[in-house]
């Protein structure tokens, strides 16, 4: 790969892992502060996101379809649509992170989130038949362990519902990933899911009002739910399933380690949230079991291409 591309990859790669990091943080002000309520805050981060996907979709085929006049391009391939299965799938992740993050830290949701994304990716890959090497099986022990170590003291306190719900968002968040693997336009797929989302937003919202207090939504709460929607969630998908065609699934894993860390570095900063030793050291054991499994899984590619 020249230098030039691959500074291009990195910064892509960077910025997608900020654009997911600041996610955490910027739904946890919103819902912290009490600028918005969670069902809003969830209706237009999907909302604005897939109206950012569209734009950016159209864009890229006016440029497609002028190659095609001017002969420098092969004719267009059907347009991907996504499917209504990845749709809720989504729809439960985007709820349940906006709910989870009501009642526990941008630190704890984040390294929840990391954590059972890859564990789920990985229990995937061993139910389909693929073996573990000796340094995943340490890997998920740390990681399990760092699991346990940070949501066994709050069980027993009201924060166990936003761990239920971080926990339900990750499990979802890992079968959309795995989902997605299989997509051959993921800019397309996601922007179709994402407009399937609408009509199960606009049911939820009139089930919770019917049920619960009314909506609320704040000007600062609105505008940092569009910022989430259409740059941390829309613009962050497009720079990182650009850039994840171009680096290797290691390097794909071993990056998202890094977005619970610098969502935490972000609520320091943004939010003066404190990060506890409770949280330091199940990021020490999490974050290390996870980095063993990255290992482990490259080690298990290198030997397959050896045989090969």
């Amino acid at each position: 790969m020249p230098n030039q591309s691959l500074f291009q990859i990195s910064l892509f790669t960077f910025f997608s892992i900020v654009a997911f990091s600041a996610n955490a943080v910027i739904c946890r002000w919103a819902l912290d502060h009490q600028l918005i309520d969670p069902m809003s805050f969830t209706s237009l981060r999907l909302g604005s996101a897939a109206l950012v996907l569209f734009v950016v979709m159209a864009w890229f085929s006016v440029r497609k379809a002028k190659k095609q006049n001017k002969g420098l391009s092969q004719p267009a391939k059907p347009i991907s649509k996504g499917s209504w299965k990845a749709a809720i799938i989504l729809f439960i992740y985007t709820i349940t992170f906006s709910y989870g993050y009501v009642s526990i830290s941008t630190a704890t949701g984040a390294l929840l989130l990391a954590g059972v994304v890859q564990l789920t990716i990985l229990g995937h890959a061993v139910r389909n038949g693929e073996k573990l090497h000796l340094a995943e099986w340490i890997g998920v022990a740390l990681a399990l362990m760092g699991l346990l170590y940070l949501v066994y003291p709050k069980l027993a306190t009201p924060s166990w519902w936003g761990l239920v719900m971080m926990t339900i968002s990750a499990y979802t968040w890992g079968l959309y990933t795995i989902n997605g693997r299989k997509s051959v336009n993921p800019l397309a797929d996601s922007a179709f899911n994402f407009y399937r989302t609408l009509p199960m937003v606009a049911i939820a919202s009139l089930l919770i009002l019917s049920f619960t207090e009314h909506a609320f939504i704040t000007p600062k709460g609105f505008v940092l739910a569009i910022i989430s929607g259409g740059v941390t969630t829309g613009l962050g998908y497009i720079l990182w399933y650009t850039a994840l065609p171009k680096i290797s699934s290691s390097m794909a894993s071993a990056s998202q380690l890094l977005v619970p860390l610098f969502a935490a570095f972000g609520a320091i900063w943004l939010i003066n949230e404190p990060i506890n030793l409770t949280f330091m050291i199940a990021a020490a054991l999490m974050l290390s079991g996870l980095g063993l499994v990255v290992h482990g899984r490259n080690q298990h590619r290198k030997s397959a291409h050896k045989i090969a």
